[in-house]
């Protein structure tokens, strides 16, 4: 794809986790220095539970920012005209596959667990979207991560969610209503209450008989129905890693309205088609790109500064 091409869309992005404390310098010089070199003018910043949170502080994890490193970070951004979106999990990837692996939010509040009868689960757990507590939490986190960034924007994820309707709260739910039902709850106050955008993956949304993608990289389990039941102005981000001559996802989301950027990671070739196969789309709700990187940033400004 010629720079000419990539100059075209609004969103030109990279997603890389919060920095190691250790990194912290460099971090900064990657953004001051790398991303406008790059034209990059997006940055989703992986933020999970690493955020020094004054709300719910048992929910830290290592390595956590600060207040006046997310601000300077912020700041550094606007500088070099790159929009600052946080990120923060809230549905699945709340842990590894066992229970001794939890992350911030089940470690601190372990009854909001999904599956919380189970030792192992198929791939990385999920909390429970009915659980009685879990949104004033969810409201209260969010919040602080858009006063201490100043965002305009936030990432919610949702992907990847294979535990969901397992619970007694959640069990005979159709697994769609599930996801489209807390979809609305945050959006209602991400963008309802506090009018600022929001993004999330699309894997949950896409029906895995028709895309051909497989069970990551689009719903197995009955949730895409929920791709009918949520706001269209939902931002949503369309990853896939492998080389494909299509990717269908590209124009199923069009279709239904929905503004989206293409996602690749690390092989070149397949992020070649990818941006090559968006292309072919002209749908002005086709915003352009966020590559991926899930690998440590410190690692990644390192290798570029």
């Amino acid at each position: 794809m010629s720079e000419v091409d990539q100059n075209k869309w609004a969103y030109r992005g990279l997603c890389v986790s919060v920095p190691k404390q250790k990194d912290y310098e460099i971090f900064k010089k990657f953004i001051s220095e790398v991303l406008p070199s790059c034209n990059c003018n997006t940055l989703v910043l992986l933020i999970r539970y690493r955020y020094e949170f004054k709300t719910y502080p048992e929910v830290i994890d290592d390595e956590a920012f600060t207040s006046i490193q997310a601000a300077e970070i912020a700041s550094l951004c606007r500088q070099n005209g790159i929009r600052i979106i946080p990120k923060i999990n809230l549905f699945g990837h709340q842990s590894k596959k066992d229970k001794g692996s939890k992350l911030g939010l089940l470690r601190a509040f372990p009854d909001f667990d999904e599956t919380s009868d189970l030792q192992s689960v198929r791939y990385c757990r999920s909390l429970c979207p009915r659980h009685p507590g879990v949104q004033e939490v969810a409201f209260k986190l969010i919040d602080e991560l858009v006063g201490a960034f100043k965002a305009e924007s936030i990432h919610i994820g949702m992907d990847e969610v294979l535990e969901i309707g397992h619970c007694p709260r959640c069990k005979g739910v159709p697994n769609s209503k599930l996801f489209a039902d807390w979809v609305n709850v945050l959006h209602s106050h991400i963008v309802g209450k506090n009018k600022i955008n929001m993004l999330m993956w699309g894997d949950r949304l896409l029906d895995g008989k028709v895309a051909g993608y497989g069970e990551f990289e689009s719903s197995v389990n009955d949730t895409w129905p929920a791709i009918d039941m949520i706001p269209k102005d939902i931002i949503l981000c369309d990853w896939h890693y492998g080389k494909r001559e299509e990717y269908p996802s590209v124009d199923i989301f069009i279709e239904k309205g929905f503004k989206m950027v293409v996602c690749p990671w690390k092989e070149l070739r397949a992020t070649d088609a990818l941006l090559d196969f968006a292309l072919k789309n002209k749908s002005k709700n086709l915003l352009g790109f966020l590559a991926t990187t899930w690998r440590d940033s410190g690692m990644v400004a390192r290798y570029l500064c």
